[in-house]
């Protein structure tokens, strides 16, 4: 701590930390703020791409729709679709038309036959592989 003495250079470092101390503390909060935020910021980022660390790709193009449809028994034999996460919940009209080697080819990482419908589980693709079903 600084103590007044006679020496009017130490007494004016006093005066000043006392006038101004509130405005740098304010300083330091909101630069520690930012800092916090950033590193928020660039975890979200890292977190949207794949566990190998390329980014997932959500495009989807028509010879992935057609090879994805040709897979399932073409468009006609899909009655409705739904997505939950990495699961797409399919309903289709006839379940023997479906080619398992097409499906693992198009992303799909395994697959659950029950008697009303199939659902197909995939850790990065599932969003691609439910937009080129809904194309």
């Amino acid at each position: 701590m600084i103590y007044a003495d006679s020496d009017p250079s130490v007494n004016w470092l006093n005066d000043w930390l006392v006038n101004y101390g509130i405005y740098i503390a304010l300083g330091l909060a909101g630069v520690v703020f930012i800092v916090v935020l950033v590193l928020f910021l660039i975890s979200l980022k890292k977190r949207k791409e794949s566990p190998l660390g390329a980014p997932v790709i959500n495009a989807v193009d028509d010879e992935f729709v057609t090879k994805l449809f040709e897979a399932i028994g073409g468009k006609e034999n899909l009655k409705s679709s739904s997505l939950n996460g990495s699961r797409i919940s399919l309903v289709l009209k006839d379940y023997d038309l479906i080619n398992e080697k097409l499906l693992t080819e198009c992303g799909v990482d395994s697959f659950i036959k029950m008697s009303n419908k199939i659902t197909l589980v995939s850790k990065s693709n599932s969003e691609k592989i439910y937009k080129g079903l809904n194309h």
